[in-house]
Order: structure tokens, then sequence, then C-alpha cells
């Protein structure tokens, strides 16, 4: 019995998540229900994976959908701020535009552009 918890914990801690990816959830406080969160790869760089938008009670639209209907055209993100440009799959036009400034562990403030309109937001960050 000895011998087999000898070489089973080493394997329980290669099963262990890897945590290769964080996001963020960034909600509008202005009442208009708009959510837009992201995932990020956890590699030099940080990459923005995928982004997903919902706006009221509609359906979330996200760049992993099928058929997206929109794709991340620029993205920063750093240990300060969190800047992001979702545009239709064309990049002809701005579907949302994202600058968020990392204030705390986890926290960050800043705006959402959508359809021309300016609402400010409140950031989850992991």
């Amino acid at each position: 019995m000895r011998s087999c918890l000898f070489l089973g914990l080493p394997l329980l801690l290669v099963a262990t998540p890897a945590f290769a990816t964080g996001g963020f959830d960034c909600r509008t406080t202005d009442g208009s229900n708009i959510l837009m969160s992201g995932t990020i790869g956890r590699v030099i760089g940080a990459p923005l994976v995928a982004a997903h938008l919902r706006i009221g009670d509609q359906p979330t639209l996200s760049t992993t959908d099928p058929e997206p209907r929109f794709a991340i055209v620029r993205s920063w993100i750093d240990e300060r701020e969190i800047r992001v440009d979702l545009a239709d799959p064309g990049a002809e036009r701005f579907e949302a535009q994202l600058r968020a400034r990392i204030m705390t562990r986890g926290g960050a403030t800043g705006t959402l552009v959508r359809g021309g309109v300016t609402h400010p937001v409140r950031c989850e960050v992991e």
C-alpha cells in the first residue's frame, strides 16, 4: 500500500491544471447592460484568444462562434491596462472598443464604446 501511494503521488501532481489562460469580464455601469469578456493566453505577449459580447438580453456573440459576427482586430493587455477593439469580420467598422486601466489586483475601470456611445465599465480581471 505504501509503495502505491509513493508512486501515485507524482502522477497526481502531473494531472493538476496548468492555468494556461486567464480572462476579464467588463460590465457597463450606466444601466445599458453590455458585457464584454475575453480569454487571455498566459504566454509572452498575452494574446487575446477569444472575445465575447452580450448586449442586453440578446444571446452572447463570440469570436469562436461557427460564423462569428465580429473579430478581434487589436488588443493590448498587460499589468496596467486592457485595450480591445472588435470589428465586423471584414474589419470595416468597429463593433466595440474597450479601454480599461487596472487599478487594483483583479479590478479595472474604463470605457466601452459601442454604436458611437461611450459607456463606463467596471472589470474583473483574472
